[in-house]
């Protein structure tokens, strides 16, 4: 006769007699989170932002944002009533179309948790889909330009630095990976790698950097009118057209230690 085991897997991990494993010691574990915003909730999207802490960012890199349509800010642990209510929301809670059997929302807007290492190169995908013509217009105080881009697909890509005082350092950059893909040689830890990548339009002039605490969080979206760069990342990447996206990223773990010294770890 079967019985029931009359143990479970968190006693047996808690009583283990194995150390628990450490990760590398310029490791960061960041949860990676997409919130979808139906356009009838546009009134409560106002008041997260209002209960967010935009002024980590310079007031001239956030009025370039927010010609290109970007908007970010910087979450607590402890997050705001308005920014709950968001999440309770049926599209995050629930997808009818997928309980109905006809999933067809971008499927690379799935919230995971990334380990990253010191200065690595993480992507976050905007888009499953590749963009047979894509054009950005891009604005700034004097002029407005535009840019065409064939088989594009919108990324962001960050880095983590681990600070001495326990917080993180993180840069995101907003890039568009376009064309055919290429192998080519790129040098790593002195050796040549053969790499096969697309060609890739990166915006350094809107580099957003934070300093996160563990549980702080780094929240990225679009402007109401979704214009130009930022509402290509965020509005206009999903087969739900009355949907924008915001984007969280929280630090989650660090393996600082007090025996670890500044010098130890890699400056952006």
């Amino acid at each position: 006769m079967l019985k029931t085991p009359q143990w479970s897997l968190e006693e047996q991990v808690e009583n283990s007699p194995l150390t628990t494993p450490r990760i590398a010691s310029d490791s960061v574990v960041i949860e990676v989170t997409f919130i979808r915003v139906p356009s009838e909730e546009d009134g409560l999207m106002e008041t997260v932002w209002q209960d967010i802490d935009e002024t980590h960012v310079d007031s001239d890199l956030r009025s370039r944002l927010a010609e290109n349509g970007f908007r970010c800010g910087k979450l607590p642990n402890a997050l705001p009533a308005s920014f709950e209510q968001l999440l309770s929301g049926d599209k995050n809670v629930t997808d009818p179309k997928a309980q109905a059997g006809s999933l067809n929302l971008n499927l690379g807007l799935q919230n995971r948790r990334l380990q990253c290492n010191a200065g690595s190169e993480n992507h976050i995908v905007l888009s499953d889909s590749v963009i047979d013509e894509l054009v950005i217009i891009h604005s700034d105080e004097q002029y407005t330009s535009a840019e065409r881009f064939q088989q594009a697909q919108c990324q962001l890509e960050f880095r983590t630095y681990p600070q001495a005082d326990g917080s993180v350092k993180i840069e995101v950059i907003p890039q568009i990976h376009h064309g055919n893909a290429k192998s080519q040689f790129k040098g790593h830890d002195g050796a040549w790698l053969l790499k096969t990548e697309r060609n890739i339009q990166e915006y350094t002039n809107l580099l957003v950097d934070a300093s996160l605490q563990p549980g702080e969080s780094l929240l990225l979206s679009c402007v109401e009118s979704a214009p130009g760069l930022g509402g290509h990342f965020f509005s206009q990447n999903d087969d739900d057209q009355e949907v924008q996206h915001m984007l969280r990223l929280r630090v989650l773990h660090t393996q600082y230690d007090d025996l670890f010294q500044a010098s130890d770890i890699p400056q952006p």
